[in-house]
């Protein structure tokens, strides 16, 4: 069963930067280690929901470039969400399920990580045939181990929203999301039991914006503006509210929530 979205890959030129920028809007960050068989290295911003933001770097570009390619042209676009990705509580039966509904996914691969601590983190991934299609996700070492839980900062009272990825035609993306997520949507939009997938009728097919969902969005935009934080404010109807930071360093994130 695909538990809802797991998390969002944010390609960054410098991960030392990037630490240091989300550290500044308040996210704690913690630092992940090197993907040996990717290219890659991450730090990670954890969410209240399980769900974390991936701040993914290179360390080896030649590597990266032969099996990363995503991360490499996120890095070359203005955009740099790169992709975003699925859990699954069974991905062998995940995969069987996929392919009798016609889609075209990979076998489980393994993957793993060395954090800073020297603690091994290993899961499993399936990857679908469109390399622009989010993969999917099973831990093997406990899932803990990946995703520690935040214990200070913004993401203690976060929680993923939505990701609104762009596509050529609503109606026929519908069709291979159904197939992929193993649900029904409504003119585009899926309702996952953690997170919502939006499909936007656009000239490109990426991810477009990560929206969080705050518990006190009034208490965040105090917090920026008592630290010199950029960002950008819209009241909806007196009821919402939209907070945009200006330095994400490329990612389009918004976070939302209701004006109490």
């Amino acid at each position: 069963m695909i538990l809802g979205i797991d998390h969002i890959l944010i390609a960054v030129d410098d991960l030392e930067l990037a630490i240091e920028v989300y550290e500044q809007l308040g996210f704690q960050v913690l630092r992940g280690g090197k993907h040996p068989k990717m290219g890659t290295q991450n730090a990670l911003a954890p969410l209240a929901d399980g769900t974390y933001l991936e701040l993914i770097g290179i360390f080896d570009q030649a590597l990266a470039e032969e099996a990363s390619p995503l991360i490499v042209a996120a890095l070359k676009h203005e955009n740099r969400l790169a992709r975003f990705v699925l859990e699954s509580d069974n991905l062998d039966a995940e995969i069987a399920a996929l392919r009798a509904r016609g889609f075209d996914i990979g076998d489980a691969q393994a993957g793993e990580r060395e954090r800073p601590d020297g603690q091994r983190v290993a899961w499993r991934a399936a990857f679908p045939a469109d390399p622009r299609l989010p993969f999917l996700i099973q831990d093997v070492t406990p899932r803990a181990l990946r995703v520690p839980a935040p214990t200070q900062g913004l993401g203690q009272t976060l929680h993923l929203g939505d990701v609104n990825v762009g596509v050529l035609d609503v109606p026929t993306a519908q069709a291979v999301y159904e197939k992929l997520l193993g649900v029904s949507g409504e003119d585009g939009w899926f309702t996952l039991p953690r997170g919502d997938v939006i499909l936007q009728d656009v000239n490109t097919e990426r991810v477009l914006q990560l929206v969080l969902e705050a518990d006190n969005p009034l208490e965040i935009a105090s917090q920026w503006q008592s630290e010199n934080v950029a960002f950008e404010q819209q009241i909806i109807g007196g009821m919402g509210i939209t907070l945009q930071p200006v330095e994400t360093l490329g990612a389009p994130i918004q976070i939302s929530g209701r004006v109490s």
